[in-house]
């Protein structure tokens, strides 16, 4: 749902015959002339007020773009693309779905080998999703389309463009992003999507070789709403399937056994539409929570969090002024030890009037939060560390353009906004979340996003270098629902920096000494989740440091890993000098270790 803003005209950003190294050049509105920012990104605008002409200088982005981007295609994208390895280097390459084509880029704006890709009779939907999805070890891109009202297709692709064995599948209606998961925890991801029938719908799940999965397609009460969450939530370590209609929240087991307590009808008059749920353990139980967000016809909105039999949380849900398009964030944002929840509101208004939100596991606001008077917001809320003030930052979209020009709106973790901060873009940021990484693998960290035009219908992708020095451990949400396969399970982070360190599958749960100790300020920290004794199963996997008082100073690790060795860097710049612990949980094993940092 657009908020559409009358606001003045400043300038457009467009696509000339000649860019310089960092940036297009913008057009004037008043002047109709081409303008080239100075070398730090400034331009200097002649405007008039009707009574008095002055000058007026602009910054055209706080970031330096990469060469070769912006990226400008006809078609339209949504939710965002990805970051991910297309190819035999060890740079990540950016993914979108524009239109009927995927669309593979290196980082320098030359386009991947075997790529784009032209789909048939309709147009792309959501992300595209990356993942092994045959078992041979190698990932595969993986996207939906469909029509007006019917018709629909799932493609696969390998890395080369070519088709997987199988694909397309002729499927039916499959909105929003499809959901890439290990089912059964043997071999190939498997492809979880929906399928909407004339006021009803399936759940549809498909293996890598385009075959249904055994206990599959369930049938939803009322039209999907979403893409699923696929995680475990019940401590069996096989994922659980969470899928949102209209009218309800389901939750399956992986063989479609449904969930007890489940469908979970909304008490509150709401319903659902695009706040795909999120996973997390939010009461430090070592069970995942479920967390979505609905909006209610009347006006207004809800945040829930559900246990796995499908009881509410203590203290929620907690209301908004306005509807919840956007998955809710969730992340430790304020540094008090207890994990929050964030997410925006949206509806249209002639003026700014929507809110960010934030509040901890309890259901209190955090300070500064919400924060006000802002246009839609529309996705999820990006969180990271883009900075490194060892703060969390939120990065969010906004469904407006001034001049042509759109922008993603950063706030500090006391909802301040960022200073310095003015990222922008030629059309607007409406609906597509940024995705956050080391692209060229320089140490810095990069921000790729995207701004559309609707007439005609156009696509701008960007790729800023923030000049920031990259530490994987601090981005939280690095593209839309946590990973470029979008099951929306917190920790779920490919960029995380955890490397498994040899073949070998272990037979005991092991933390060892980190190396070197006493260090400073950098140090590895190895460990061994076992496989003979766990049945080979994968577990939730935790690492946290503290420091002697016990109070949480880091996270490095809160995802599923299946057996193996594994190795992880813990960076305690900003620490002082001191005794610190740090703590392995692998489903009910625990194990702790003391380090020293000498500066």
């Amino acid at each position: 749902m657009k908020n559409f803003e009358v606001l003045p005209l400043v300038f457009i950003a467009v696509a000339f015959g000649f860019v310089n190294t960092l940036y297009s050049q913008f057009l004037n509105p008043v002047y109709n002339q081409p303008v080239l920012p100075d070398v730090m990104g400034n331009v200097n605008v002649m405007e008039t007020d009707g009574k008095k002409t002055y000058n007026r200088v602009y910054n055209v982005d706080s970031f330096p773009m990469f060469s070769g981007f912006p990226k400008t295609l006809a078609g339209t994208t949504f939710e965002g693309g990805i970051l991910c390895n297309m190819d035999s280097d060890n740079d990540l390459e950016i993914v979108f779905n524009i239109g009927f084509t995927v669309q593979a880029w290196n980082y320098d704006g030359t386009t991947v080998s075997g790529w784009p890709q032209t789909v048939a009779s309709y147009a792309l939907e959501g992300a595209p999703a990356f993942g092994d999805i045959d078992g041979d070890g190698i990932e595969e891109i993986v996207v939906t389309n469909h029509g007006l009202t019917s018709g629909g297709f799932i493609f696969a692709f390998r890395k080369n463009g070519t088709p997987v064995p199988g694909f397309p599948i002729n499927h039916g209606y499959s909105s929003r992003t499809p959901v890439l998961a290990n089912m059964d925890n043997a071999g190939g991801l498997e492809i979880i999507v929906n399928k909407r029938l004339s006021g009803s719908g399936e759940v549809w799940i498909y293996r890598g070789n385009a075959t249904t999965f055994p206990g599959w397609p369930k049938t939803l009460n009322h039209v999907p709403a979403s893409s699923a969450a696929v995680g475990d939530i019940t401590g069996d370590a096989l994922p659980e399937v969470v899928m949102e209609s209209y009218s309800g929240l389901f939750a399956w087991s992986s063989d479609g056994t449904p969930l007890a307590g489940f469908p979970f009808l909304m008490p509150n008059s709401d319903v659902n539409s695009y706040s795909s749920p999120v996973l997390a353990d939010v009461d430090n139980d070592n069970i995942r929570e479920i967390i979505f967000g609905t909006h209610v016809l009347g006006g207004g909105g809800y945040v829930y969090i559900l246990k796995n039999n499908a009881a509410v949380l203590s203290g929620w849900p907690k209301a908004t002024t306005q509807w919840i398009y956007g998955p809710p964030a969730v992340g430790y944002i304020d540094g008090d030890n207890l994990i929050d929840i964030a997410v925006g509101d949206q509806v249209i208004s002639g003026s700014p009037i929507d809110q960010l939100y934030a509040w901890n596991r309890n259901g209190d606001p955090l300070t500064g939060f919400p924060v006000p008077l802002l246009n839609a917001i529309n996705n999820q809320i990006t969180i990271a560390d883009i900075d490194n003030d060892n703060n969390m930052e939120l990065i969010c979209d906004d469904n407006t353009q001034t001049g042509g020009r759109g922008k993603y709106l950063a706030f500090n973790h006391d909802g301040t906004p960022v200073a310095g901060w003015d990222v922008n873009t030629s059309g607007a940021t409406f609906f597509t979340t940024p995705m956050l990484g080391d692209v060229n693998r320089d140490g810095i960290l990069d921000i790729a996003g995207a701004g559309c035009v609707t007439s005609p219908a156009t696509a701008n992708i960007y790729l800023w270098n923030t000049g920031t020095t990259f530490n994987a451990n601090k981005i939280i949400i690095p593209m839309w629902q946590y990973n470029s396969r979008h099951n929306g399970v917190y920790g779920d982070n490919p960029h995380v920096g955890i490397e498994p360190v040899s073949g070998i599958i272990p037979r005991d749960f092991e933390l060892k000494q980190n190396y070197p100790n006493p260090f400073n300020p950098v140090t590895k920290i190895r460990f061994s989740i076992p496989g003979a004794g766990n049945g080979f199963r994968s577990l939730l996997t935790k690492i946290t440091v503290f420091d002697i008082s016990g109070k949480t100073v880091a996270r490095l690790l809160n995802s599923e890993l299946a057996p193996g060795e594994y190795e992880t860097e813990f960076n305690a710049a900003g620490l002082s000098s001191g005794i610190y612990f740090y703590e392995l949980r692998a489903g009910e094993m625990k194990l702790t270790n003391k380090m020293v940092l000498v500066k």
